[in-house]
């Protein structure tokens, strides 16, 4: 279920305004020029007014309207900081229609580190027509009570520059992938780029990457290829590739374990052409081998035309078998934009949820299929418990994260939206309850007028402190560049703190999808993203670490597949237990690193590690030390 969404929030009732601001506005058929009238407003705090920074400021508006008719007006409430050179932001818009002798209210909520770094008083004025008019309320942004993650720019400085062409028509999806290609212990990156060959950037080693993805056997001619995910789907013990198409063949470049590339599709039965917008690893029958979801959204026209999904099964032996009437015909021909795999239920199987984004004649809310196991003959149950469980959410869903944010020991997800991002908390019993306006994680608007379009996003702990953090892009539908990326840090007590601006990762640009990885594995998790009509760029995590630890994990399955995907883990430390999955492709059309990173805040040293794998068998390693990447193999028996 969905807590009630952001909106006005407009209720009528009576009250003594103890802070009047006249009003100059024009009631219902008066001249263009506004003539006078008697409507006044109050701000009044409806909670404390000094608050650490990322919190939110609570307070009510309050507009008395003495004359005998209704007055329509539009009152912009705009936050100004103390500091020089700072220009103010207007933040919320009040449109309404006042009954004459009533009060109207508006509940408002303001944080103003969405979009300031600085601390210190912040005032919020009411405007009409551009003009203050009247009292201002003060609010005191103190020091923050969580460590404010902090990033750098450094696509230049590492040779990470390149450009993508403009968002179009059904090709909204702008993804990359971090993979390992030449087993040299350190990521590299794949991005596709309508129009041109990919960049297949090889990182190597010393802090720089190199373009090589001619040498390599990338395919030249890709206009339309949108997002990729690495696995490595034959289990030789290196990554693959896959490449989602919008109208032509997809790519499955087989790694001949150098690093060079060779597109099977075609042979592998993979390359169906339809409006793909992202795909997912997951190993759904725990056979050892990785099976693929495949996401299609919509040929562009007049209605738009959406496109079936795929669900492949991989055989085990280079070929994968159309397995997609596993699942409800009308379910998978949706505008989808992002499937995850995950262990919803905790049973140790692989459930699917699938966002769609909510348009067309003949829209289709999002999908929570429960992985039953095997049905008769060769067949397998996947029963469609959305409604039950409270996930079918219509909204028009873009992407898809998953992690525990709240460390209850069961997997949550977020989805990315319109007009404000939905937080599914798991409530461990088969339901999730939506508590993103309670968590604050929602952000309905990005500035007065303007509500938010947001797009790729990830789970990740990028200050250390043991809680995942929430990463959201933003992106607008056009060519506007006013949607800034969204940083929530977690409280530790169920909320988020909005700390985008002091982060630094605030970007306005057209972002799509973001793929996350510890590039340089020094211990924190950085950030690239993918800028449409613009250029991406790789955000390197410049948190300062003293007196804060990690652990980062990289499974090697034997019985499982290869890589893990769909593994648990689970450590125990001082300040409790903490649990990650494997994901093989999630967010928004991109592969982010499968090496499970976890933050361990003051500990040093982790007391149990519990990998639960795929093909049930449960490792234990004990007392860790921090500060490292450690490589656990899978054992071949019990």
């Amino acid at each position: 279920m969905r807590e009630p969404r952001g909106g006005d929030g407009i209720g009528l009732r009576a009250a003594t305004l103890a802070a009047v601001i006249p009003l100059l506005m024009s009631s219902p058929g008066s001249s263009s020029t506004g003539a006078p009238t008697g409507v006044t407003v109050t701000l009044t705090p409806t909670g404390p007014t000094s608050l650490p920074q990322g919190r939110s400021f609570e307070f009510r508006a309050a507009a008395y309207n003495p004359d005998p008719e209704p007055v329509s007006l539009s009152v912009i409430l705009q936050l100004e900081p103390s500091g020089a050179g700072e220009d103010p932001v207007a933040f919320r818009t009040w449109k309404a229609t006042f009954p004459p002798g009533e009060t109207t209210f508006l509940d408002v909520e303001v944080p103003p580190s969405q979009w300031f770094d600085g601390i210190g008083p912040f005032h919020v004025v009411p405007l009409v027509r551009g003009d203050p008019i009247g009292d201002q309320l003060r609010l005191e942004v103190t020091a923050p009570e969580a460590l404010v993650p902090l990033f750098e720019d450094v696509t230049e400085a590492v040779g990470l520059e390149t450009s993508l062409p403009p968002s179009q028509c059904g090709m909204k999806t702008a993804g990359a992938a971090w993979g390992d290609i030449d087993a040299d212990a350190d990521l590299d990156l794949f991005v596709p780029v309508r129009g041109e060959t990919a960049r297949l950037w090889v990182n190597d080693g010393a802090g720089s990457f190199v373009d090589e993805a001619s040498a390599r056997g990338i395919a030249a001619d890709t206009p339309e290829d949108l997002s990729a995910v690495f696995a490595d789907y034959d289990n030789d013990g290196d990554q693959d590739l896959f490449v989602v198409s919008y109208s032509q063949a997809n790519h499955l470049y087989r790694n001949d374990g150098s690093g060079r590339f060779v597109d099977v599709a075609a042979a592998a039965g993979i390359a169906p052409a339809t409006a793909g917008s992202s795909a997912n690893w997951g190993d759904y029958d725990s056979d050892g081998y990785l099976d693929l979801y495949v996401t299609d959204h919509v040929i562009c026209g007049e209605p738009a035309d959406p496109q079936p999904d795929w669900l492949y099964h991989n055989e085990g032996d280079g070929t994968f078998t159309d397995r997609t009437e596993l699942l409800p015909a009308s379910a998978t021909d949706g505008t989808g934009f992002q499937a995850t795999w995950f262990d919803y239920d905790g049973d140790g199987d692989q459930d699917l949820y699938l966002g769609n984004d909510y348009f067309g004649p003949d829209r289709d809310g999002n999908h929570l299929w429960r992985n039953d196991g095997p049905g008769p003959g060769d067949s397998w149950t996947f029963t469609d418990v959305s409604a039950e469980s409270g996930t079918v959410f219509e909204v028009n869903t873009m992407g898809i994260a998953v992690g525990d944010y709240d460390r209850d020991m069961d997997l949550d997800f977020a989805l990315s939206d319109v007009a404000g991002n939905v937080l599914a908390r798991n409530n461990g019993d088969g339901t999730f309850a939506d508590v993103a306006t309670s968590a604050r994680a929602e952000r309905v608007f990005q500035h007065a007028g303007r509500s938010s379009i947001t797009w790729g996003l990830g789970f990740y702990d990028f200050n250390l402190d043991g809680w995942e953090d929430l990463y959201v892009a933003a992106g607008s539908l056009g060519s506007s560049i006013d949607q800034p990326n969204q940083l929530f840090v977690n409280s530790g007590d169920g909320s988020f703190l909005d700390l985008s601006a002091p982060s630094g990762m605030t970007d306005p640009s057209i972002t799509r999808g973001v793929a996350f990885g510890d590039y340089d594995r020094d211990g924190r998790i950085d950030i690239y993203e993918l800028n449409q009509g613009g250029s991406p760029s790789l955000y390197r995590n410049a948190t300062p670490m003293s007196g804060l630890h990690w652990l980062e994990v990289d499974l090697v399955g034997r019985l499982s597949n290869r890589d893990g995907c769909g593994a648990r883990l689970t450590i125990v430390v001082a300040g409790g237990r903490m649990t990650r999955p494997v994901l093989c492709g999630a967010s928004l059309g991109t592969g982010s690193d499968t090496v499970v990173h976890f933050g361990l805040g003051s500990a040093r040293r982790v007391s149990r590690l519990i990998v639960d794998w795929p093909s049930g068998r449960r490792q234990v390693m004990r007392d860790l030390r921090g500060d490292q990447l450690v490589t656990v193999t899978e054992p071949n028996s019990g």
